[in-house]
């Protein structure tokens, strides 16, 4: 691992320094057309222009992407990446940097191999699979392969005595119900057609509440999932599964650093900024979550070259276990409970591409000063717009602080349109991001922690759980 590189400032307050009062307008609203024309003076407009700089940004890359790589929760490159992050945040300067332990269900990856025993004259073909994350082991030597179509409950239990000791293939999403169906039936193990080409197998967490699953998962390769479905077409199948997995009780660490609030009025307020540090060992986890690691390391490089801290605190926080079902996130949220009124706001980021808009989900109240940030000439430049989303879907590490009625915000932004090839897989290495593009991201970050850590008041609200339950519901979550 390549340790951090390059001059590092430390942050000391500056109580007496006044705010600029462009940026004071900027905030609150007023005056905001004599604003803009000066913003370049003004701390926030500093604070974009380093992230945009962000000469550490290929060093931390190299580090991250290419000689950590693929980096699950609990194992040796796990570990590795929380030393790289929390070494990167001392060397910032940050006040405090600390290790938050979560005991989860670590999982590790082994030997998988599908082979074709019969028909003979197929023993040739080379299957291309997967284990999915929590799939316990499996080791048989003959095993019929049976087509589930969509793998639909229903479908399952129409098999009939054809499921019983199989293993069975489908092209639809593996659910609970699924596995349900599945174990009901008598089946061995289920093998997942991935839906992206180029013999790339997808990795996934098996859906399940208790890990590990209750039957061997496995991503099979779209080339080799169809070819076996259209052999399975002209005749009986049968295969040889040798999977080799493990599941056991073990500790990880969410990676946490903070900037004191210079106020002490209100330096209990913390505005958060976080990412997934994790990532599937297929691939070098650049995508996912490479990207969000990096605006956020970025964006706290520019905070430490500002020459004076917010009033409130800032805390950053590098999650575990993100891919292996929120375990980081949901720890932090249980452990922090009694706290979590102070959280002035939560940005997450995970898989980002070029910056278009600010997001805050549920909250139009944040629409002015959301636009406002989106209008500073840098931001502007890159592309963002005024208009503020208040969508929002599940799945990540902000899920558990929305649910909790904290204000959860984002960055808008577009990954290229052939993402979705190397989502979670074995192509998902540096070469696929676009530096700048995280740059620019981690300026948005940048300017949104400044304002919301240095706002005069709270510009955003938590909502109550009923409020919060209206949301999920108008969210379609």
């Amino acid at each position: 691992m390549r340790g951090p590189k390059g001059p590092s400032r430390v942050l000391r307050p500056r109580a007496q320094v006044a705010v600029p009062l462009v940026f004071v307008l900027l905030l609150t609203g007023h005056g905001a057309q004599a604003a803009y024309p000066q913003a370049a003076d003004t701390t926030l407009s500093q604070l974009v222009a380093f992230a945009l700089e962000s000469p550490q940004l290929p060093v931390m890359a190299a580090g991250l992407l290419d000689t950590i790589g693929g980096r699950l929760s609990g194992t040796p490159t796990g570990t590795r990446a929380e030393a790289w992050a929390a070494g990167w945040l001392r060397s910032f300067g940050l006040d405090s940097v600390w290790y938050e332990i979560v005991r989860i269900p670590v999982w590790r990856r082994g030997e998988t191999s599908v082979r074709v025993l019969q028909p003979g004259a197929l023993r040739h073909r080379r299957i291309v699979a997967a284990a999915y994350g929590y799939s316990p082991g499996i080791s048989v030597d003959s095993v019929p392969l049976v087509d589930a179509g969509r793998g639909d409950p229903q479908v399952i239990e129409a098999l009939g005595p054809q499921a019983r000791g199989a293993a069975l293939l489908t092209d639809g999403v593996v659910t609970s119900g699924l596995i349900a169906a599945a174990v009901q039936a008598g089946a061995l193990a289920i093998l997942r057609i991935s839906f992206e080409p180029g013999r790339l197998p997808q990795a996934r967490v098996a859906p399940v509440a208790e890990p590990p699953a209750p039957l061997p998962l496995l991503a099979v390769a779209r080339e080799d999932g169809l070819w076996l479905r259209r052999q399975l077409a002209a005749g009986p199948l049968s295969l040889g599964l040798r999977v080799v997995t493990e599941t056991r009780p073990g500790v990880v660490a969410n990676v946490v650093g903070e900037w004191r609030g210079r106020d002490p009025d209100v330096a209990e307020d913390v505005f958060l900024v976080g990412a997934h540090l994790d990532a599937w060992d297929l691939g070098d986890g650049a995508v996912d979550n490479g990207t969000g690691v990096l605006a956020v390391m970025t964006a706290v490089g520019a905070l430490a070259r500002a020459e004076q801290r917010p009033r409130r605190t800032v805390r950053v926080v590098l999650f575990a276990a993100e891919e292996l079902g929120l375990w980081g996130s949901r720890d932090y949220v249980r452990t922090h409970a009694p706290a979590l009124p102070n959280l002035v706001a939560m940005m997450n980021l995970d898989m980002v591409g070029a910056p278009q808009a600010y997001g805050a989900t549920g909250h139009a109240e944040a629409d002015t000063l959301f636009a406002r940030l989106a209008l500073q000439p840098q931001l502007r430049d890159l592309g963002m717009v005024t208009e503020v989303n208040h969508g929002g879907g599940p799945g990540s590490d902000h899920q558990p602080f929305l649910l909790a009625g904290v204000p959860t915000i984002y960055v808008q932004s577009s990954l290229p349109p052939e993402t979705p090839r190397w989502y979670h897989n074995a192509a998902d290495t540096f070469d696929k991001i676009d530096l700048e593009a995280v740059r620019g991201v981690a300026a948005a970050v940048a300017a949104a922690a400044w304002a919301l850590a240095d706002h005069p008041g709270r510009p955003l609200r938590h909502l109550s759980p009923e409020e919060t339950r209206a949301l999920i519901q108008r969210l379609g979550w």
